[in-house]
């Protein structure tokens, strides 16, 4: 009798251990590590941008409550109705304001006149070799502006501004402006602005300091409604911007 007592606690021993190791497991599968799922969620985020294929698409098709990113082909949805009717922020025109001030403080500049050269652009994105509008998760993509005596930048988080110091040419379809930007401890710095029209209603934008080279692609205003719009649409979360256009 002693012998199978011995026996049977034996066997619940064993039982009971095998209880726990499938409760354990259990317990791993469910309550996974905070920081595992959150690396998890971030890597997935980051494949989808380098992986996914925009679909062309009419955004009224499509649940806008959520994220979506997609080809908005439509060229009257309210995503270009923003894009077309954007206007400066009262912090931007401040900002812009107080700039010009401090680089015009010492001198008075002679307004140009562009006649029928386009004062304001946005920028062109290109993907798969075709040229696209970007309408951004945050901000917006940077747009420009000659005035009669200044060039303004916009976006995508804030605006800056230049004088135009000196019109070096003028043309139907091409303009270089010198321009002048103001620096701390009252110094200046002069730059060349040239922008080129290539195509119908695509233009180069090639901006030149002494350290600095940028070329953009861009078109007017009036030009948005010829091109397809990519729209990262983030109406609850912000996302990471997409980053799967050709790399000039």
């Amino acid at each position: 009798m002693t012998r199978l007592t011995y026996i049977l606690a034996i066997l619940f021993l064993i039982s009971s251990c095998s209880r726990n190791q499938t409760s354990n497991s259990e317990k791993e599968i469910l309550e996974p590590d905070e920081d595992y799922v959150s690396e998890q969620i971030e890597l997935s985020d980051q494949d989808f941008f380098e992986d996914t294929i925009l679909e062309r698409c009419d955004p009224k098709s499509l649940d806008l409550s959520k994220y979506q990113i997609f080809i908005d082909t439509t060229k009257n949805s309210e995503f270009y109705k923003n894009l077309k009717n954007w206007s400066a922020s009262k912090w931007d025109i401040q900002s812009i304001n107080v700039t010009l001030n401090a680089i015009n403080k010492d001198l008075n500049f002679s307004k140009i006149e562009l006649i029928d050269f386009p004062s304001q652009f946005i920028t062109l994105r290109k993907l798969n070799g075709q040229f696209f509008l970007y309408d951004r998760c945050d901000g917006i993509d940077p747009r420009f502006e000659i005035r009669d005596t200044a060039f303004i930048s916009y976006g995508p988080l804030e605006s800056d501004a230049e004088s135009i110091s000196k019109l070096i040419f003028l043309t139907e379809k091409s303009i270089e402006l010198e321009l002048r930007s103001f620096q701390a401890k009252s110094n200046y710095s002069y730059s060349k602005l040239k922008i080129d029209k290539i195509q119908e209603f695509i233009y180069r934008l090639t901006y030149t300091n002494k350290t600095y080279h940028r070329i953009e692609y861009v078109t007017t205003i009036d030009g948005i409604e010829k091109f397809d719009l990519v729209v990262n649409h983030c109406p609850d979360r912000k996302s990471i911007e997409f980053e799967g256009f050709d790399k000039e």
